[in-house]
C-alpha cells in the first residue's frame, strides 16, 4: 500500500488522529494569548487528566511551597501557558501509547526522546528566543508523530533500516531512504497529518528541519531550539551513542548557547528534573536509567573521555592496553582484582587478562569467546563501540557506592570507542612496522632522487646501511656493499619520469653481514606518490636455492605483483558469489577470503540490489564505504568488469577517495573561510548579508553591520614588514571572535585590511555599543599603532545588500577624513 493510499483511507487515518479533547487543547495552544475558564473546561472533561495534571504541578520540578489542589490556582502559580503544556503531554501520551501497545509495541523509548526533546526545545528557546519557548515545545512535541503513525497504521512502510525499538531515534542516511519510500521527510509527513487532522492553526516550520543539525546557523532562532533539543535528546538519552560524539554535542550545545560549564550543567539539571518528573507522574520507569548520560555531569564525561585517550598513542599492543586500563581503575577506583577480556584487533579473537596478587598476567591469547575461562563471578561491564562488542571486564569491587559504579561503567563506554580507534590506527600501524623489521626482505625507502629516506634491518644487514660510508644514494651503498652495480637501467629509472618500475637479478658474493656467502638478488623498485612528492619503494630478496625457471617465473610474477602494488588502487579479483581470490598485498590480510558485499556497502546514488546480481552487468561503477574492521569505512570507487577467460572471474579496480574527499572539504572551506584570518571570507559576506536582509524583512527583527578598515597597517608593512602585518590582521580576527556573539554576529575579511561585521537581532544603540567595544580593544592591543576607522548602518526599508554597505562604505571613508581611530553612523537615505 503506497503512501497516498494510507492517507487517503479514512480507517487508517483514524488509528491516530486526535480525541476531542486533544483537538480541543490543541487549537487552545495555538491562540497566541490562551483561556483559562476554556482550558478549565476542557480539562475537567476528563477527570484522569484533572488528576495527572495536578500531579505535575506538584512535582520536584516546579518545587512549590504549598501543594496546589485546584486548577485555577495551578494557572496562577504556573501560567496558562504552562498548564496548557502540561495537558497537551498528558494527553498525547496516553492517546498513543493506548494505540501503540494494542500492536504489541513497547512507545518507551520514543516517548523517553519525545519528553526530554520537548523540555529542552523549550529550555533552549527560553535562552535564545523567550517568545516562543511554549511554542517550541509543542512543535518538538509532536514532530515525530508520523513515525508514530505509520507503527500504528502501516508499520511495513517503515524503512527496513529503523530501530526496532524505537522509530523516532534518528539513523545515517534517513532522510534519503525516507525520500525513497514516501518523497518526503517523516518531518514533512508531520506537517501534512496535523493539517488532516484539523491542526493547521499550529503552524510548526521548524517540524521539517528538526534533524538539520549540520546546517543550524542557517535556520531561524526557534527552528535552531528545535534541532538542539531533538539532538540533545538523542545524546542524552542514546543507549547506542558514541560517548565521544555526546560530549562534543555538549560542547557545542554550551558555544550555541553561549554559556560556561556551570551554567550549562545547571542547564542540564533543570531539564533533568523536569524530565524525571513527568516519567514518575505518568508511570514510566525511567529503566537502564545508567545507560543515560544525563545522569553524569559533564566534568565526568570529560574524566572518562581524557582517560580514555591514552589508548590512543598506546604503544606495546593489547598487552598495553590492559595495562592502562589497569592503572585507571586502580587510581580512580582502588580496584585491585580484576579480569579484562579484549577482541583482538586482527581477528574474532580474544585476549583475557587477570591482575591478582602476582600482579597482571595475560592468562589466554587469541581463543575463541566460549573457551575464556573467567574465574570471577561477578557481573561483568561490557566494552563495545556502536553496537560490535569488544571486551567485557569484570572485578571484586563491593566497596564501590551505586555511584561509582555507574561512574565505572560510563569509563568503559568512552574505552569501548577509544579501543576501536586504536585496533583502527595505532594497532595497524604498530603491526606494520613488526612486519617490515621482520620480514626476510630487505625493505628501503628513497627520494625521488634515489637518496635513502629509510631501509628495515634485512637491507641493512644485506647492503651495509649508512655503516659503509657516509654516502645516501643507494645505487653507491649498493655498489660498496654488494660489489656490483645496479646499471644504466637503474639510473634510466630515476632519469624518466614514465619509468615507473624498475627490477633486476644480480648473483653476487656479498661482503656484509658476517660470513661472506653467495647470492641471488632480486631487485624490484616502484614508483609511488606520497602526497604532493613521488616516493620509491625498493625491495630485495635472496632467491639463491630457486631454479632457474622458478627464477624467471618468479621474476615475473614479483615484477606484475609489485606494479600492481605501486598503484594507488587496489586490485580484486572475485567469483560470481563476490568471494575474494585474490588482492593486493598490502590488502590481502585484511580481504583476502572475504565476501565483497559483506565487506563493502554502497553508498552515494547507488540504486538497486547490492549482491552478486551487480555482475549481471557487462561494467559496473560503484561508490562504496569498504570496511577494514567494524568501522564505518573508508570510501572506494568500485570499477567492476568480467574476467574474460577466466570463467565465472570479475576484477575490481577499487579508487580510495579518502584524499579526494579530503579535497572536497577543504575546497568547501576555502570558499567560505578566508585563509589568514579564519573569518568568513568577502564572497561569504554578501552572500550572508543577502540571507540577513531576507530574513530580516521577513522577521521584522533588525540587522546591521560594521565595516571598517585599520589606520596604521601600511606603516607596519611598511616598517616591520609583511609577516608583522599578517600578526596584525590575525590578532583583529581574534578580536571580533572574542567580542562578538557565536550564530548571531558574523565576522568577515571583506579585502586586504578591510573587515566587516554582520550583526543580527539588533538595536542601534546596541550596535554601536559593539563597534566602540571592538574600536576599543583593537586600539588596546597594539597601543595605539593600530585603529580602526569604520562605519555603522542598520537595515531600512527597500535596502538591498550593495546599498548597506555601500552606506557603511562612505561612513567608514568620513571616519577616516576625520583622522580616523572613529566609529561613525552613515547617513539615511533622503
Amino acid at each position: 500500500m503506497s503512501l497516498d493510499e494510507i492517507l487517503e483511507s479514512p480507517r487508517l487515518m483514524m488509528k491516530l488522529s486526535f480525541p476531542p479533547v486533544m483537538l480541543q487543547l490543541m487549537e487552545e495552544a495555538a491562540k497566541p494569548e490562551p483561556d483559562f475558564s476554556v482550558l478549565g473546561k476542557i480539562i475537567s472533561m476528563d477527570p484522569a487528566l484533572s488528576t495527572t495534571i495536578l500531579n505535575l504541578v506538584n512535582s520536584p520540578f516546579y518545587g512549590l511551597s504549598q501543594e496546589v489542589s485546584d486548577l485555577k490556582r495551578a494557572a496562577i502559580v504556573l501560567g496558562t501557558r504552562e498548564l496548557l503544556n502540561l495537558a497537551v503531554t498528558v494527553s498525547f501520551q496516553k492517546h498513543i501509547s493506548d494505540h501503540l501497545e494494542k500492536q504489541d509495541y513497547k512507545i518507551y523509548s520514543d516517548w523517553m526522546l519525545t519528553v526530554w526533546g520537548a523540555i529542552s526545545a523549550q529550555l533552549i528557546a527560553s535562552r535564545i528566543c523567550p517568545e516562543y519557548a511554549d511554542k517550541m515545545y509543542l512543535c518538538c512535541l509532536l514532530k515525530d508523530i508520523s513515525l508514530l503513525f505509520l507503527r500504528c497504521a502501516a508499520p511495513d512502510e517503515i524503512p527496513e533500516m529503523f530501530s526496532n525499538d524505537s522509530v523516532t531515534r534518528s539513523y545515517s542516511g534517513q532522510a534519503e531512504a525516507e525520500n525513497d519510500s514516501w518523497g518526503m521527510t517523516h518531518g514533512a509527513l508531520s506537517q501534512l497529518l496535523l493539517s488532516r487532522w484539523k491542526l493547521k492553526t499550529l503552524e510548526c516550520p521548524s517540524i521539517l528541519h528538526h534533524h538539520s543539525l549540520e546546517e543550524l546557523d542557517s535556520f531561524d532562532l526557534p527552528t535552531q531550539a528545535v534541532i538542539l533539543g531533538t539532538k540533545w535528546a538523542e545524546m542524552e538519552l542514546g543507549n547506542s551513542s558514541a560517548p565521544f560524539n555526546v560530549l562534543q554535542f555538549e560542547v557545542q550545545l554550551q558555544n550555541a548557547l553561549d554559556m560556561d560549564e556551570e551554567t550549562i550543567e545547571d542547564f542540564r539539571s533543570v531539564c533533568r528534573t523536569k524530565f524525571q518528573s513527568m516519567l514518575n507522574t505518568l508511570g514510566m520507569d525511567e529503566g537502564g536509567s545508567g545507560t543515560h548520560f544525563y545522569n553524569h555531569s559533564i566534568k565526568t564525561l570529560q574524566a572518562s573521555y581524557f582517560m580514555s585517550l591514552e589508548l590512543l598513542t598506546a604503544e606495546g599492543g593489547v598487552d598495553s592496553i590492559s595495562r592502562i586500563i589497569g592503572r585507571h581503575v586502580k587510581l580512580n577506583w582502588d580496584i585491585n582484582e580484576w579480569e579484562l577480556v579484549l577482541k583482538s584487533p586482527d581477528f574474532d579473537k580474544y585476549y583475557l587478562y587477570r591482575v591478582g596478587e602476582s600482579g597482571l598476567e595475560r592468562v589466554f591469547s587469541q581463543v575463541d569467546k566460549k573457551d575464556l575461562k573467567w574465574t570471577v563471578r561477578a557481573d561483568g561491564i561490557t566494552i563495545s563501540s556502536r553496537g560490535v562488542f569488544l571486551g567485557e571486564f569484570r572485578c571484586l569491587c563491593p566497596g564501590l557506592s551505586e555511584s561509582e559504579k555507574n561512574d565505572l561503567k560510563l569509563y568503559f563506554r568512552f574505552i569501548g570507542q577509544a579501543y576501536e580507534h586504536y585496533s583502527l590506527r595505532q594497532h595497524l600501524l604498530e603491526g606494520r612496522a613488526v612486519t617490515l623489521e621482520t620480514l626476510p626482505l630487505g625493505i628501503a625507502r628513497l627520494d625521488i632522487q634515489g637518496s635513502v629516506l629509510d631501509m628495515n634491518d634485512e637491507m641493512v644487514r644485506i647492503i651495509g646501511g649508512t655503516g659503509i660510508s657516509g654516502a645516501k644514494e643507494f645505487s653507491e651503498l649498493f655498489n660498496m656493499g654488494v660489489g656490483a652495480g645496479l646499471g644504466k637501467g637503474w639510473a634510466e629509472f630515476l632519469a624518466d619520469n614514465s619509468k615507473t618500475s624498475f627490477s633486476k637479478i644480480l648473483c653476487v658474493r656479498l661482503r656484509t653481514g658476517g660470513i661472506p656467502r653467495d647470492a641471488c638478488l632480486y631487485i624490484s623498485a616502484y614508483k609511488q606518490k606520497s602526497g604532493e612528492d613521488w616516493l620509491i619503494s625498493v625491495i630485495m630478496e635472496d632467491v639463491r636455492e630457486i631454479s632457474e625457471t622458478q627464477i624467471q617465473a618468479l621474476k615475473q610474477k614479483d615484477f606484475l605483483e609489485g606494479l600492481i602494488d605501486s598503484m594507488r588502487d587496489v586490485v580484486f579479483t572475485v567469483d560470481v558469489r563476490g568471494n575474494i581470490h585474490y588482492v593486493s598485498s598490502r590488502y590481502s590480510k585484511i580481504f583476502l577470503g572475504r565476501n565483497l558485499f559483506d565487506i563493502a556497502t554502497p553508498s552515494g546514488a547507488f540504486t538497486g540490489r547490492w549482491g552478486p546480481e551487480l555482475f549481471e552487468q557487462p561494467k559496473s561503477v560503484v561508490e562504496v564505504l569498504m570496511k577494514r574492521t567494524d568501522s564505518t569505512g573508508l570510501p572506494f570507487e568500485l570499477v567492476i568488469s568480467k574476467l574474460e577467460g577466466a570463467g565465472e572471474k570479475y576484477l575490481i579496480v577499487a579508487r580510495d577517495m579518502t584524499a579526494i574527499r579530503r579535497l572536497e572539504e577543504k575546497l568547501k572551506k576555502q570558499a567560505v573561510f578566508d585563509g589568514l584570518t579564519e573569518l568568513f571570507n568577502h564572497t561569504q559576506f554578501n552572500t550572508m548579508l543577502g540571507r540577513e536582509i531576507t530574513r530580516s524583512k521577513r522577521t521584522g527583527r533588525p540587522v546591521g553591520i560594521l565595516f571598517f578598515d585599520l589606520d596604521g597597517f601600511k606603516k607596519v608593512n611598511d616598517t616591520e614588514g609583511h609577516q608583522a602585518g599578517d600578526d596584525v590582521l590575525k590578532s583583529v580576527a581574534v578580536i571580533l571572535k572574542e567580542e562578538l556573539r557565536a550564530g548571531m554576529d558574523f565576522p568577515c575579511r571583506y579585502g586586504g585590511d578591510e573587515f566587516g561585521v554582520i550583526v543580527t537581532e539588533v538595536r542601534p544603540e546596541s550596535l554601536e555599543m559593539i563597534g566602540n567595544r571592538i574600536r576599543m580593544k583593537i586600539e588596546t592591543k597594539f597601543s595605539g599603532r593600530v585603529t580602526i576607522s569604520g562605519g555603522m548602518t542598520v537595515y531600512e526599508d527597500g535596502d538591498s545588500p550593495v546599498s548597506m554597505l555601500k552606506r557603511a562604505d562612505t561612513a567608514a571613508y568620513d571616519a577616516k577624513d576625520l583622522g580616523g581611530n572613529l566609529l561613525k553612523w552613515a547617513k539615511k537615505e533622503s
